[in-house]
Parts: structure tokens; sequence; C-alpha cells
């Protein structure tokens, strides 16, 4: 074989490898992967009044909780698990995952998040309790997020791949400020995040 069909075979074995890797690992603040089973806290990478991520109510109702902001910087928000929908045990990026609160409440709901519809007054899809684990396709479409790269960061993503006939939005979730409370939403304000390992 010439040195130039060497060559490229090399580069087209290299690139099947490249094609078929898995994708990264998700990194906690201490540099370790994150890990299925593990409880974090998913936390504002920008410092400001505002803290991690924990649940409330919405519109003076008691059921379902909506994620938001917690209100003082001090709290780190409740902990989650994150379940990948290949079963993997290892979180990593660009894979559709639930994401599910430790919390008990009096809520029917199961703190498994999921995306809501269009809210009639203000038009933001927000994010709240109500998912299912597992169960991948059209029926659980909305319960299905990814963590991607935001710089040296992260951020949370709707961008389901469970059902290829779907139409999905793909799009970053970020905060929607509404008087003084910071909902968690489809779109939004930029929302970097980090993981702190309970």
């Amino acid at each position: 074989m010439s040195p130039i069909f060497a060559s490229l075979a090399i580069l087209l074995l290299i690139s099947a490898g490249a094609a078929g890797a898995s994708p990264a690992p998700v990194l906690d603040i201490d540099g370790n992967v994150l890990d299925v089973g593990t409880r974090y806290h998913i936390m504002p990478v920008v410092k400001d009044r505002f803290g991690g991520l924990y649940s409330s109510p919405r519109n003076y109702t008691s059921c379902p909780m909506y994620i938001q902001q917690a209100p003082y910087a001090m709290l780190e928000g409740i902990t989650a698990n994150f379940v990948p929908v290949d079963g993997s045990k290892t979180i990593r990026l660009s894979t559709d995952m639930n994401v599910e609160f430790f919390e008990s409440n009096l809520c029917p709901e199961q703190p498994i998040w999921t995306l809501a519809p269009p809210d009639a007054a203000t038009g933001m899809r927000y994010v709240k309790y109500g998912g299912v684990l597992g169960n991948p396709g059209p029926n659980t479409v909305n319960n299905w997020f990814r963590i991607e790269k935001s710089g040296d960061n992260y951020k949370m993503v709707f961008c389901p791949g469970v059902c290829k006939t779907c139409k999905v939005p793909c799009r970053d979730l970020g905060v929607h400020a509404e008087g003084n409370d910071r909902w968690f939403v489809l779109g939004g304000r930029t929302f970097a995040v980090k993981f702190k390992k309970q």
C-alpha cells in the first residue's frame, strides 16, 4: 500500500472512531463525573441575589409545582437526579435524560421535570413537575432534557430526540422574571449552570 493510501486509511479509521465515540461526560464543580443516582444541586454560575433551582407554585395555586430560582443566593436549591434515556450510569452531554428533584410535597404530580404548554397569559413554556421516568416516545417527549456546554460552563436544553416524528423546539432553558420571581422556562434569559454534589 502506498504511503498516501495508508495515510487516507488511517484518517478514515480515526474519523469513524470519533463518529462512534460517546459524548463527553458532564463534570461537577470538583471535576468529577456526574453519576446516575447521585444528588446534585443545579446552581447558577453568575452570582447575584438568587440561588439554585427549587420548586414553587404559580398563580396563587398550590399545585402543580414549577421550577424557579431560589430567592436568596445562599440557597443551593433542591437536589436533582439525572436519568439518561440510554440507561447509562454516567451523565453525558447531548443525551436525553429525565430530571428528578428529591422532594416530597402534597401535590399529586411526581417531582419529575416536564415542559408545560404555552401559558395563556405570558406565552412562556414553564418547566414544572408532572413528568414520568423513562418510556421514551411521543407521549413523553416533554419530559426529556439535555445538558450542553456553555463556554466553560453548562446549560440545560430542551431538544428531545426520543420521538423522530415529533416537531419540537430546540432551545435553551433560561430564566423569566415576573416581579420578584425568576421562573425556569423555554428560552428566557441565559442561565449558565454548574453542578454541586450533595
